[in-house]
């Protein structure tokens, strides 16, 4: 697999208001928020440097990161890595054995 870097850590929160106001005053670049309304999401992203932070939180009460909240599972969510093929990534961790949540690849909120 050719990892080409960090695309973005996504952090779940339940809501993203404070992380926008607070990366703000820090002087970072706040984008958003933006709602998916496919997967029912809040997103925010800041740039730190180099790197990229997404913040996600539910828009809706049926969304999957709603549901992952009420299990307590706040905090990191994902490590969004650049790849040169994301299809034979997933291929390759896939018969390696690693469990991936989409077997086919998906758009993401910034492509």
């Amino acid at each position: 697999m050719n990892v080409r870097g960090l695309a973005h850590v996504g952090i779940l929160v339940p809501d993203v208001a404070p992380a926008a106001e607070l990366f703000a005053r820090m002087g970072c670049t706040v984008t958003g928020p933006e709602r998916d309304d496919a997967l029912g999401l809040w997103l925010l992203w800041v740039e730190v440097g180099d790197a990229t932070l997404e913040f996600v939180a539910p828009a809706r009460e049926d969304s999957r990161a709603a549901a992952a909240l009420a299990r307590g599972e706040a905090g990191v969510h994902h490590v969004a890595l650049e790849v040169a093929d994301v299809a034979a990534a997933v291929a390759e961790l896939t018969a390696a054995g690693t469990p991936v949540r989409d077997v086919v690849p998906r758009r993401g909120a910034h492509g």
